[in-house]
């Protein structure tokens, strides 16, 4: 007996030197800790929850919720729709289930009301989508009906393709999406980086009460929702419920309203192969990407062009548009509008960034908004006493002044001399810097940029 415990202990000494000498002629294991998958910012968890939602009900579809998601048909009053004498338009009430509802409006195409935030981690926004869960009423949205094809005046809710536009809603949408995933996915939900840890502790309690996942998904996408839909209403009357409902809530910013008023031009200049940043799109914590143009900035260029006027600004021109309603019959010219910008944008603006690339002060300069105003300003000058053609020599005599040993063809280092001695009004002092410097080297007048000989013809002392 002693000698097989003697026996078996030799093995087991054998077996460990053995493995001993394995580990030390084969791979050594690694001493370091293995470390913990870093987390996402928020910034990244939003953008990711957003695509997520953005394919929610194509998701659904493949996952086998279909009995649920059946196409929506035409839309049916719950009761007799109501005259708005404001818009000439219709109101009734639709009550309908989720399935169909996420169906007919959607996350991607209702950024335009308010950037959408962290509805999990606000407090607010994670009671509704808790309570949501379980079983509470969430007070109506409000929705626009179109015509499918112009996205203008729709008389009649018997189509079945009709195109809907959240007017007030979007983030109870939101928060009733992100109640389905949590029942659905739960705390995969983190381990994909879609929400924090603390807020799947949040709703942990409440989402496991409701059983089964695929069940409670089902029941959810079966729970009646309530709407206002407003139909026979042209873009006037969208534009106008769009901003009283949100601006009654929560002023909207007016780079927002303008992008809301504007966005036919907005479109025209995305086709024009401009990088237009839209504020609407843009996700919390993330700042414009420098080198690209505002939405807004591009609006108030337009106007800046058409008026010749430098000094246009977002808080007049939202309140005009909203008020005269004169964003339904354009704003003059926008053809040449247009055309001028594209050829800013996408032939001075690269020219600038490339020769003054080591320069952080001068890179973008043509992409603010200050700088942009002035500049655009001269050019509606131009286009307005002469032509286009005119107009267009011109900017061919800037992009000129790009020669290849020149390092500063703009002359910015006198431009920022120049302005110190301009009056305190930063922006204004700016914009009447450069519009009347460009209109001097558009007449003619000066052979390149002279910011000084300008900025004491206005009265400035540069020094």
């Amino acid at each position: 007996m002693e000698s097989r415990r003697i026996e078996a202990a030799g093995a087991a000494t054998a077996a460990v030197t053995n493995g001993v000498a394995k580990l030390e002629v084969g791979i050594k294991p690694s001493s370091r800790i293995a470390k913990a998958a870093k987390r996402p910012k928020k910034s990244e968890r939003a953008e990711r929850l957003r695509e997520r939602l953005i394919g929610l009900t194509e998701e659904l579809r493949e996952l086998g919720f279909r009995s649920v998601l059946t196409p929506p048909g035409p839309i049916k009053l719950a009761e007799p729709p109501d005259e708005d004498p404001k818009t000439n338009g219709w109101i009734g009430k639709v009550k309908e289930p989720l399935g169909a509802y996420i169906q007919r409006v959607s996350v991607a195409d209702n950024f335009s009301q308010r950037p959408p935030f962290d509805h999990v981690t606000d407090s607010i926004y994670r009671r509704l989508i808790r309570d949501f869960i379980e079983g509470a009423l969430v007070p109506e949205a409000k929705v626009a009906a179109l015509d499918p094809v112009s996205g203008g005046k729709l008389d009649d809710l018997g189509h079945s393709n009709i195109r809907c536009s959240i007017i007030d809603g979007l983030q109870r949408l939101y928060c009733m999406c992100i109640a389905v995933l949590l029942v659905l996915d739960r705390d995969r939900l983190v381990k994909d980086g879609l929400i924090p840890k603390q807020a799947w502790d949040y709703f942990t309690a409440v989402v496991n009460r409701t059983g089964d996942p695929r069940i409670a998904a089902e029941s959810i996408l079966e729970r009646a929702i309530r709407y206002e839909i407003f139909y026979r209403i042209d873009l006037g009357g969208l534009l106008h419920y769009m901003v009283t409902f949100n601006t009654g809530q929560r002023r909207m910013s007016l780079p927002i309203q303008l992008e809301i008023m504007k966005r036919p031009l907005i479109e025209e200049l995305q086709k024009a192969g401009i990088n237009v940043q839209c504020e609407a799109e843009r996700l919390p914590g993330i700042a414009k990407p420098k080198g690209q143009f505002a939405a807004s900035d591009l609006i108030l260029a337009t106007q800046a062009f058409i008026s010749v006027n430098a000094h246009v600004s977002a808080a007049p021109e939202a309140n005009h548009y909203l008020e005269d309603r004169i964003y339904l019959n354009g704003i003059g010219d926008v053809e040449d509008a247009v055309a001028t910008l594209k050829r800013i944008a996408n032939e001075l603006h690269p020219r600038v960034i490339k020769v003054y690339a080591g320069d952080v002060r001068n890179r973008y300069l043509i992409s603010t908004d200050s700088f942009l105003l002035g500049l655009v300003a001269a050019c509606g000058y131009v286009r307005n006493t002469r032509n286009m053609s005119v107009l267009d020599n011109q900017l061919d005599r800037v992009l000129g002044l790009f020669r290849k040993d020149d390092y500063d063809p703009l002359n910015l280092a006198e431009y920022w001399i120049a302005l110190r001695g301009m009056a305190p009004s930063r922006g204004r002092a700016i914009r009447r810097l450069v519009d009347d410097t460009f209109r001097r080297f558009f007449n003619g007048a000066t052979g390149g940029l002279d910011w000084f000989d300008t900025a004491v013809s206005l009265g400035a002392r540069p020094h």
